[in-house]
């Protein structure tokens, strides 16, 4: 159990240093395009560590009824469910769309008891509220933070955001017992990768004139992100789905903002305020209490 519990936790981590990068970049293309772009590292890197593990062989296709829902889920999570995250973060601002989004993990533990017949434990829910409430203390707060600009349309790109997340985590638990991790972590990739670019090109009339504007360093930047929030940290939560349940790495996994305040303030040298110091002690709370499940 404990390799699971450091692997779900080494995902938070890296999920947490790559939107450092995300931020860097979204100044210098739009959204479709980070997206478009972040997948030339993600698939190059599932692409390498699919031939490091299994070699060749990995590469041949899949039968089409098991690739199909692997390529279908993976779309729906990571490119239609970000999509809503991004169009959530833009209605409500981070403050709102920050805290509601991270709501997840307890659709998250409702769906697993349902579909996945895992143990529910009154714990788990303490842990999943600890955790979001925690999240709502680290989110931007005062004069400036932006405030939502139109709070329904805001609520229902946060729901689907859930709704898709939630769907994507609960079949990958799915699928993971039929295929293996690196090859199925790969053919999402390539799935990701199509979806990503179609939405780029077909959304955004600028497309053409990003492309070229684009300098190696924001190139490179870019596929360093996807190849650290996509590969690596997609791999770490996976193989944590060995030996812990969904619900126990789904709630640890969304660590990633106290991780990040952590590092905000022991790297960047910011402030340690009471609220964000409150905030820490709900996350480290909520972790604690999954461990003791």
């Amino acid at each position: 159990m404990w390799q699971g519990l450091l692997l779900a936790f080494a995902a938070a981590a890296v999920w947490a240093v790559a939107p450092v990068l995300y931020r860097r970049c979204v100044d210098r293309v739009s959204y479709t395009g980070l997206g478009a772009f972040r997948c030339i590292g993600y698939l190059a890197s599932a692409g390498l560590y699919l031939l490091a593990v299994q070699g060749p062989s990995g590469f041949v296709p899949l039968p089409w009824k098991v690739l199909l829902p692997a390529m279908g889920a993976g779309v729906v999570w990571l490119v239609l469910g970000d999509l809503c995250y991004f169009a959530a973060l833009h209605k409500l601002g981070v403050t709102v769309g920050v805290p509601v989004t991270s709501s997840f993990p307890v659709v998250v533990v409702m769906a697993s008891w349902f579909f996945l017949d895992e143990p529910v434990h009154l714990s788990v829910f303490l842990a999943a509220a600890c955790t979001v409430l925690g999240i709502y203390l680290l989110s931007p707060r005062g004069p400036e933070a932006q405030r939502p600009t139109d709070f329904r349309r805001g609520m229902l790109f946060a729901l689907g955001t859930i709704l898709c997340w939630c769907f994507g985590i609960i079949t990958n638990k799915l699928l993971i017992r039929d295929i293996p991790i690196p090859m199925l972590e790969w053919w999402r990739a390539v799935a990701i990768t199509a979806a990503s670019w179609l939405a780029f090109v077909l959304t955004d009339r600028t497309w053409k004139h990003q492309v070229r504007a684009l300098t190696l360093s924001s190139l490179g930047e870019m596929v360093l992100a996807g190849a650290l929030g996509l590969t690596v940290g997609n791999l770490l939560y996976t193989y944590s789905l060995r030996t812990i349940p969904v619900s126990l790495a789904t709630c640890i996994a969304c660590a990633r903002p106290f991780l990040a305040a952590l590092f905000a303030v022991f790297v960047l040298r910011e402030r340690l305020s009471s609220q964000l110091l409150s905030g820490i002690g709900l996350v480290v709370a909520g972790v604690l209490v999954m461990t003791l499940v």
